[in-house]
């Protein structure tokens, strides 16, 4: 089978758009964490409400913690939730990855709403049930914490990518033609 020269050119082309849009869109979410706004208000605030709903969970599964700052503890575990520990990563790593890829923007819009919320609903679960491990399991947490929930953390921003991409992509159903010898 030949190759058509301007068809593998055009994906070249698109292939290295969305990289450098993508490694832009990244540089961008690095340059701003770095600013004092993100550091002194933004984050401080949001590592705190992940511990706040965290916590409140928790206590409805019959866990009697509390907060101080970014810290969940009980008499039995404590927790303190850092960088790396929010999902910001990730989320930023799919945002980025969404808008890179050409789409509609309406289609954009709805992927990173929904694969964003479910990236920092997945990392609550991973806080409360690292919390639970700690109290119960012990000597598994730091397997779960450290290896375990951090890959299956970056497979499932990969995962909820290749969802978004299976979504958007229209099908096409294949043509069948009478050819008459």
């Amino acid at each position: 089978m030949l190759k058509n020269p301007q068809t593998s050119s055009t994906h070249r082309h698109s292939f290295l758009r969305f990289i450098l849009i993508f490694a832009t869109l990244i540089i961008a979410f690095y340059a701003t964490t770095f600013t004092p706004t993100f550091n002194n208000r933004f984050f401080p605030a949001y590592l705190k409400f992940q511990a706040n709903i965290s916590s409140s969970t928790l206590n409805m599964l019959g866990e009697n913690t509390h907060v101080t700052g970014t810290s969940i503890s009980s008499a039995k575990f404590a927790v303190n939730i850092v960088w790396g520990c929010d999902a910001l990563e990730p989320s930023a790593l799919f945002i980025a990855a969404v808008l890179a890829f050409p789409a509609p923007v309406l289609l954009k819009i709805a992927g990173i709403l929904i694969g964003t919320f479910c990236l920092l609903f997945l990392n609550l679960v991973r806080i409360v049930s690292l919390f639970l491990i700690g109290v119960y399991y012990p000597d598994v947490f730091d397997v779960l914490h450290l290896d375990i929930w951090q890959i299956l953390f970056i497979l499932l921003t990969l995962v909820f990518f290749l969802i978004w991409l299976q979504w958007i992509t229209p099908r096409r159903t294949l043509e069948v033609k009478n050819v008459s010898p």
